[in-house]
């Protein structure tokens, strides 16, 4: 079999987090946007972060995300099935992927789609129909504006995701 001319370095796919362990690291931005995706998709979210957004607080508040405040530590990847290192420090991003993955679990890191093995789509959620923009992890500034332009024809007058 021969390979692909153009061969992709991720295959978007939909994948049932329901009830399954997700482990984000990290608390700010980056870290409430992929827990709350996580949680939409129904995972078994815990962040791990010594601090966290006001966003991502009311959701630990309202039960929809678990927290685990103080560093990262490599006991809490055990059982989880997803990881996601979300935070500003590119070394410790490295850390928790490679140890995700050593681990049996897939790898997120949100700064370096070099060293995922899953990485998130600019998602767009209108009418039940979902849309995912990839760019293959390379520039995610693209995606969201693909996304924005594919929404403003699905939904005119709807604010941008």
């Amino acid at each position: 079999m021969t390979k692909p001319a153009q061969f992709r370095a991720f295959l978007p796919l939909g994948i049932a987090l329901g009830g399954r362990r997700c482990l984000v690291v990290g608390g700010g931005a980056v870290g409430t946007r992929k827990a709350a995706t996580l949680a939409r998709a129904g995972a078994s979210v815990t962040v791990v972060a010594p601090a966290v957004t006001e966003e991502l607080a009311a959701q630990i508040a309202s039960g929809g995300v678990r927290w685990i405040e103080g560093p990262f530590r490599d006991e809490y990847l055990e059982g989880v099935f997803l990881a996601v290192a979300a935070t500003s420090d590119a070394a410790l991003n490295a850390t928790v992927a490679a140890a995700a993955e050593r681990g049996g679990a897939l790898a997120c890191d949100a700064s370096s789609g070099q060293s995922s093995q899953v990485i998130f789509g600019a998602l767009f959620d209108h009418d039940g129909t979902m849309v995912a923009v990839f760019t293959d992890g390379h520039d995610p500034a693209r995606a969201r504006d693909t996304r924005d332009r594919i929404a403003a024809h699905l939904a005119p007058g709807r604010p941008s995701p």
